[in-house]
């Protein structure tokens, strides 16, 4: 890696294993000064996330498979590892089972763990979840959230599309006509 100094600007090449993840002391060998490096930043993902805006519907289980709390949330984003559920309340730690259907009511469900569950500045929470026994299940389950959200969002934009444009008058009934 490639290591300017903080002083004199000077460019050094180090070897990032030689740091340690908290950061080391080096030296500057033309203007001697000490500074502490840094390893270069890992991504801590795992999979690509795609975003997605689909409807879970969700149940957190303790360690003994009570019922802790349930309720509804909007997937913010999905990935082979895991996804990310907005809620209006926290969700509790524990054993998460997420569900949903597609336009065909097949009903998708798959477990997960929570990670972590955070209030946003919007004031709703943000939850990590991260996918357990990742097998055909959780695949296809992903599969469903993309395509739906895809399907959805195709169909937005030709409302939209529909919407904003005026409408021809040669297709209008002659009754419509004589409005314009």
């Amino acid at each position: 890696m490639i290591i300017p100094c903080k002083s004199c600007h000077s460019i050094f090449r180090l070897d990032s294993k030689l740091l340690k993840s908290t950061g080391s002391k080096v030296g500057c060998c033309k203007c001697g000064e000490i500074f502490i490096a840094y390893p270069p930043r890992v991504n801590r993902r795992k999979y690509k996330r795609v975003k997605t805006c689909n409807l879970i519907s969700f149940l957190s289980f303790d360690k003994t498979g009570k019922l802790i709390s349930n309720g509804l949330g909007v997937a913010l984003d999905v990935s082979q590892g895991g996804i990310s559920l907005e809620t209006p309340y926290s969700i509790e730690t524990g054993l998460i089972v997420l569900a949903t259907t597609d336009r065909e009511n097949h009903l998708f469900k798959v477990k997960g763990k929570l990670l972590h569950s955070t209030k946003a500045s919007n004031g709703l929470y943000h939850s990590g979840i991260k996918f357990i026994d990742i097998d055909w299940k959780v695949k296809a389950f992903i599969k469903k959230l993309i395509k739906e959200y895809n399907y959805q969002g195709y169909n937005l934009f030709i409302a939209i599309a529909k919407k904003s444009s005026k409408p021809k008058l040669s297709s209008l009934p002659n009754k419509i006509k004589s409005a314009y």
